[in-house]
């Protein structure tokens, strides 16, 4: 009895012409994938293409190793203890001191930038040192610890005044100059080596100070010396910066708000490119400002941008 396909069974696989033609082209494009793969599989990698791989492998491992080797031999100090100021030390003497070059550098950095040691404890404060370093290292220290600068308690007059002469050795000049009294600095027409001169200002402070003077054609204000990249977030700094310093309004370089162009207004700290358009304009269409409170019509100024934008612009 011959076997016959359902109806349904029919009905299912029942496909015209075009049907086929797609059913047969996916199963001639599975057989050809899979004849492909077993191929590669039997030829194997092709030679020259694996000796490159290999070439790319060993020159990487070349410049790795070189590099590991370098790095260490950077690691690898020779430590040689002997006193010294953290103030004052090069940084041969950091390296000489069992710091790496790297170690060296940052401590450098520090200082550069306003920082100073004034306890023998401050060392540990560098997050560039390990613990280890600094316990061996404190020995070492020129500075005075934190203890010998506070008396004991219950001690004689005669105890007090041989600790103020103990500690007297170790103050450093900028501690002296400190406690004499300082005849304060014109900010707006020093230059660097007058600010420099001062107690507890270093090349970095002048050279920041004087920038943003020159940004802003003067300072106004010594609260404005908080605005100044190098100053930023250090208020003992700024404190002892308002002791020694003055402002005197009259030597700020003004912009004439009458003949000014877009770029001259916008090279301002406090101006940027929208607000210089918009007082421009406003004077086109308004006419000549006759006084400086005439820029509070721009809608871009308010009470707070006026204080600040009012001794930079005259209508002369």
């Amino acid at each position: 009895m011959a076997w016959k396909l359902s109806e349904p069974m029919k009905n299912a696989l029942a496909m015209h012409r075009g049907e086929r033609q797609g059913v047969l082209l996916i199963l001639l494009f599975i057989v050809g994938c899979g004849a492909w793969i077993t191929y590669a599989r039997w030829r194997g990698p092709d030679p020259a293409e694996m000796a490159e791989v290999q070439q790319r492998m060993d020159s990487w491992l070349a410049e790795r190793s070189s590099a590991l080797v370098q790095r260490s031999q950077e690691e690898v100090v020779t430590t040689e203890l002997f006193p010294f100021d953290p103030n004052t030390a090069s940084t041969e003497e950091w390296q000489r001191l069992g710091l790496t070059p790297k170690q060296a550098r940052s401590v450098g950095n520090y200082l550069a930038n306003g920082g100073s040691f004034r306890f023998r404890e401050d060392l540990s404060r560098m997050r560039s040192l390990r613990p280890d370093q600094v316990r061996v290292l404190l020995p070492y220290v020129q500075l005075p610890s934190k203890e010998e600068r506070r008396p004991s308690r219950g001690s004689s007059s005669n105890g007090a005044a041989d600790f103020k002469h103990d500690t007297a050795t170790w103050e450093r000049p900028y501690d002296r100059a400190a406690k004499a009294p300082v005849r304060k600095l014109e900010v707006n027409t020093c230059d660097s080596a007058q600010l420099v001169a001062l107690p507890g200002v270093g090349p970095s402070f002048a050279r920041g100070i004087l920038r943003y003077r020159t940004l802003l054609g003067g300072y106004a204000d010594l609260d404005q010396l908080a605005e100044v990249k190098v100053l930023k977030d250090k208020p003992d700094a700024l404190a002892n910066l308002r002791e020694l310093l003055m402002v005197d309004t009259s030597a700020i370089i003004r912009i004439p708000l009458n003949t000014c162009t877009v770029e001259q207004l916008a090279d301002h700290p406090y101006v940027d490119w929208k607000l210089a358009k918009a007082l421009v304009a406003y004077r086109t269409q308004h006419g000549l400002f006759k006084e400086v409170v005439g820029i509070r019509g721009c809608v871009l100024v308010d009470d707070s941008l006026f204080r600040k934008l009012a001794p930079y612009f005259s209508t002369e």
